[in-house]
């Protein structure tokens, strides 16, 4: 009995099944990564997405209005302080365009506040007055 024949017969097989077949990554392409913004490709996913730094914006934690520099963002709504609060329903937590339109998502359902109650509830909140507090003050307004 010759042993290369063996040798042979066992390397034909492997050859037909699945450990010698070209995996999709050798399949005839080569896989890139491209920043977003430069365009500039690269072998790691992770160095595509470091390659340009995203510019840093700053907005007002009150208003969420964009400012250029930090300081304006933190003197967008001085009356707000430490205390300012964010533009979202108080109750579900979704974000509003202004503090009227947070009062009015939620508040509705409220039993004893009225659209009025609403109105000043949420101008309490844009002075920097925190939701609890605007909300006790007006609860049956």
């Amino acid at each position: 009995m010759q042993t290369h024949d063996f040798f042979t017969r066992l390397v034909a097989l492997n050859c037909l099944g699945p450990n010698m077949q070209a995996s999709l990554k050798d399949a005839g392409c080569i896989t890139a990564y491209e920043c977003n913004s430069c365009g500039e490709e690269y072998d790691d996913d992770f160095d595509a997405k470091n390659c340009c730094r995203p510019q840093e914006i700053y907005r007002c934690s009150v208003c969420r209005e964009k400012h250029d520099d930090e300081e304006d963002a933190i003197s967008c709504h001085p009356g707000a302080g430490v205390n300012g609060q964010p533009m979202q329903c108080p109750i579900c937590l979704a974000t509003a365009e202004d503090f009227e339109q947070a009062a009015n998502c939620c508040l509705p359902l409220h039993p004893t506040m009225t659209a009025w109650g609403r109105t000043r509830t949420a101008e309490m909140v844009a002075a920097g007055t925190p939701w609890p507090e605007a909300m006790a003050a007006n609860a049956h307004h």
